[in-house]
């Protein structure tokens, strides 16, 4: 029988708002031991923030770094499921 989805999630993700930096995103991160923030305004879903897009959204651009939010950061094309799913792996 497949598992859900909510036996593979974490309960209560790491949630910044848009215009965090993105040097406090990588210290979530960094402190909590994790690869990804998700990123909301009120109740609406933004996006997500991996430590992958700090490297190559952010880390990779011309400036100063300080300059740019978790907005800038994030992946926004997010394909959102209930916990109620079920889950069959990582392969699409």
């Amino acid at each position: 029988m497949a598992r859900k989805v909510r036996e593979v999630m974490t309960a209560v993700p790491f949630v910044v708002g848009p215009q965090t930096s993105v040097a406090e995103v990588a210290r979530v991160m960094r402190d909590e031991g994790i690869g990804a923030v998700l990123v909301a305004e009120g109740d609406e879903l933004r996006g997500l923030v991996t430590d992958r897009d700090l490297a190559v959204r952010i880390m990779a651009r011309e400036g100063n770094i300080a300059d740019y939010s978790a907005a800038d950061a994030c992946s926004d094309e997010l394909i959102t499921v209930s916990p109620t799913t079920a889950w069959t792996g990582l392969s699409p």
